[in-house]
């Protein structure tokens, strides 16, 4: 049963009648028109907006999160305060699942399930029953790789969803992600982040799903899909996604919220196209602009991109809420505004139509139309689109949560099924001398050491979860009974917290060197009693994350391993022992020294809550690895940008000290078994602008067991009236074949993706030859030759 008294909603009908003004009713006969719920909702909007005060609008464009403490006593919602401070309601509220604004928080983040029920039941009672017209509370939280909250299921980072290259996968992902968040009271998902990961210093490149566009683009299709569902209106297990953030482009030095400095070309070519296939494949709900410069002008005050791009040539039809601070960072960052009235009008001048985390900036919306800064037509248009969304999901019919099923419907069984499959495909073995995989009963004497072996690391927007399992958990938990597991921690990245535990919220505390020495001395001496090393190094979540103040710093000047890691991975190569090594970490690191010595390297990434079961899954054989990077790794940063799809000219030249050319390419992923990709066959070898390219590729399993590959199909316009990119991936597939299988795939490659920007910025074919590429990875390709007249 609902967490609510049955009589609640008698209760609201009864006394929001009541208190309705009786001029200007839009109605039929006693039917109130937005009360309605078989009404239109066009119809039951302008009904509500009809019958607003200016201040009772401005409040649906405003959100509380710091703010939330307004409205508590003692961490519970108080009904006297919230009667002045909600008198004239709220357009949202901001993750309710935190304890953000209170003392607890500095301690304990999280509320419990329950606590967030009665918190959202809580406020959702008094603003229907208390407030004049009714309007119940959105409510949002952060969904990137599963919901941020307590006792959730927490999923690979997206580099991680990424690497599966299974785009069924992540949409099952996310739709778990999707019906946690909304039994826990949210409507509004954050998510998903569909910018390219094309700078590895940016500290939010553990928010991505990769570098490429055409990737990125359907990993957010299948994101949005299983939050929002494949079609509107909005379902009962379902909340409206978030796509961003408009438009981050890849950062000055690839410091947060630093100039995105492109060309219009550039933008079109790459860092617009997921935005642009989502919102014409699933009518996402809102966009988040970015807190950056584009093209010189801030996202939040960007009309261009806004409205010219977003909403006239992109077909964006929902609604533009801001990220957190991105008004007033007008004022404070980049100093286009005088004070927060200039922000405001600023920002909704370009169409910002929410203004997040705490509207400090909106608040002034009634003195600013009144003052003739803005029109009350403005205001209109955002309140409009706000609660459109908010009779799309039914909130005006019940907008209370079920207390049973918020805490028992939440990472069941099932879901940590799911979690461990996803992180077993999203693992990627870059390097393989043939040592693993491992005989889990060999009487095997191995060393797991490293600073990322015990604690079970999750990535920035994580919830926490008790049950989350560490990389010595999941070995030792796998290993057999011969099998002798050691462990030491061998140097320490940053210091944790007094638990133990890294956090991405709290400063960087550097480590004693000293005591760095001390545990490299102890790990030798592990390691020369066993006869083997998993080598378990990476990020920390306080050195890869959103630096949000130059106390918390995230973005990198260098792609190495942090603190002492190296001086870590040099005595365990002094020891002779084979060393299998496993990166834990949030962005591509130029991890030189073990691609050369190690025997075996794995791309974990931040695995999620079963990521110690899923490595030692791949580790002890029982799962074929079969992921593939998402992003390319360099030698170092000297090599940046290191995007696989540039321009011819790019890489013309070399340095001095040689190349250019990737650690590991984009693409690339091996597997215990080996495949055999055959160049692509068209069934048309020339086709007419406008038609569909249709070609057969050839995949075998070689190899003697079972496994999984990703066949990627890229495309290159040999000929074109501007430069386009050497290889632009068009299309993929991951398919799991048996030992001595062979299937033939076969893939569609529609108008556009053949067509580009030529020189007069008009999208179209150009007739000419494409060289088709087939292949396990970006640099190991076959080829055919398309003619399009």
């Amino acid at each position: 049963m609902p967490d609510f008294p049955s009589f609640d909603r008698r209760l609201f009908l009864a006394s929001a009648a009541a208190m309705m003004p009786a001029v200007g009713m839009a109605q039929t006969g006693d039917r109130v028109v937005y009360r309605d719920p078989h009404a239109p909702i066009g119809e039951r909007v302008r009904d509500l907006l009809g019958r607003m005060t200016l201040e009772e609008k401005a409040a649906q464009m405003r959100c509380m999160w710091l703010t939330k403490y307004q409205i508590l006593d003692g961490g519970q919602f108080s009904p006297a305060k919230a009667q002045t401070v909600l008198a004239q309601g709220i357009g949202q509220i901001g993750s309710p699942g935190d304890t953000i604004g209170t003392p607890r928080s500095s301690k304990d983040y999280y509320r419990s399930p329950e606590e967030t029920v009665d918190l959202v039941n809580a406020i959702q009672r008094h603003l229907t029953l208390h407030t004049r017209l009714g309007i119940p509370a959105l409510c949002h939280e952060e969904t990137a790789h599963g919901l941020k909250a307590r006792d959730t299921t927490i999923f690979p980072i997206p580099p991680g969803l990424g690497s599966t290259w299974d785009l069924d996968l992540v949409e099952q992902a996310f739709a778990v992600a999707g019906r946690e968040a909304r039994l826990r009271g949210a409507t509004v998902a954050l998510s998903p982040v569909v910018d390219l990961a094309r700078d590895p210093r940016y500290g939010r490149v553990e928010e991505f799903f990769g570098e490429d566009p055409w990737h990125v683009a359907h990993m957010g299709i299948a994101a949005v899909r299983g939050q929002q569902g494949h079609s509107r209106p909005l379902g009962k297990d379902k909340v409206f996604v978030t796509l961003k953030h408009f438009v981050h482009g890849a950062p000055q030095g690839g410091l947060n919220t630093a100039p995105a400095d492109m060309s219009e070309r550039t933008l079109r070519e790459a860092f617009l196209v997921p935005f642009e296939r989502i919102i014409r494949e699933t009518d996402p709900a809102v966009i988040m602009p970015s807190y950056n410069e584009l093209e010189g002008v801030p996202s939040h005050a960007n009309v261009e991109l806004l409205q010219h791009t977003g909403r006239e040539r992109l077909g964006f039809k929902g609604a533009y809420f801001s990220d957190y601070g991105g008004v007033t960072n007008l004022v404070s960052d980049h100093r286009m505004a005088a004070n927060n009235d200039d922000g405001a009008v600023l920002a909704i001048t370009a169409g910002v139509d929410a203004e997040m985390p705490d509207g400090q900036a909106y608040a002034r919306i009634p003195e600013l139309v009144r003052s003739g800064r803005l029109s009350e037509a403005q205001i209109d248009r955002s309140v409009a689109r706000i609660l459109a969304l908010k009779f799309e999901a039914g909130l005006f019919e019940n907008p209370y949560i079920d207390k049973a099923l918020a805490v028992h419907r939440v990472n069941t069984p099932t879901d940590i099924r799911l979690a461990r499959t996803v992180a077993q495909k999203s693992i990627v073995l870059l390097r393989n001398d043939g040592v693993l995989p491992l005989d889990r009963h060999a009487p095997l004497k191995l060393a797991v050491i490293g600073p990322n072996a015990a604690e079970a690391l999750l990535g920035g927007y994580s919830g926490v979860n008790a049950r989350s399992v560490g990389i010595l958990d999941g070995i030792r938990a796998a290993a057999g009974a011969g099998m002798t597991i050691g462990y030491a921690e061998g140097v320490r990245i940053v210091e944790p917290d007094p638990s133990g535990q890294h956090s991405n919220v709290r400063p960087l505390h550097f480590v004693d060197p000293a005591a760095n020495v001390a545990r490299i001395a102890e790990a030798v001496a592990l390691a020369a009693r066993s006869d083997m090393i998993l080598l378990v190094v990476g990020d920390a979540p306080e050195i890869t994350r959103e630096s949000v103040a130059r106390f918390a710093a995230g973005d990198r000047s260098t792609l190495g391993l942090f603190g002492d890691q190296d001086a870590l991975v040099e005595a365990m190569i002094a020891t002779g022992k084979p060393i299998v090594a496993v990166l834990i970490n949030g962005r591509p690191l130029a991890v030189t020294r073990l691609a050369e010595k190690a025997n075996a390297l794995i791309e974990g990434w931040y695995l999620g809550q079963e990521g110690g079961h899923a490595l030692a899954d791949v580790v002890f054989g029982a799962i074929n690895p079969g992921g593939k990077l998402a992003v390319t790794i360099p030698h170092g940063v000297g090599e940046l940008p290191d995007f696989y799809d540039q321009h011819p000219s790019a890489r013309l030249r070399a340095y001095v000290e040689g190349g250019p050319k990737p650690l590991f390419a984009f693409g690339h992923g091996l597997s215990y078994t080996s495949f055999a990709v055959s160049a692509p066959r068209l069934v048309n070898p020339q086709i007419a602008v406008g038609d569909t390219a249709v070609l057969d590729v050839d995949v075998a399993n070689t190899g003697a067991r079972a496994g999984d590959e990703v066949v990627q199909i890229y495309i290159r316009d040999d000929v074109s009236s501007v430069p386009r990119p050497v290889l632009e991936l068009r299309a993929f597939q991951r398919v799991t074949l048996r030992q001595g299988e062979t299937r033939t795939l076969r893939f569609a490659l529609p108008p556009d993706a053949l067509a580009f920007w030529n020189i007069a910025m008009n999208f179209v074919v150009e007739p000419g030859t494409f060289t088709i590429f087939a292949g396990p990875a970006s640099d190991m390709l076959k080829s055919t030759r398309l003619t399009v007249i």
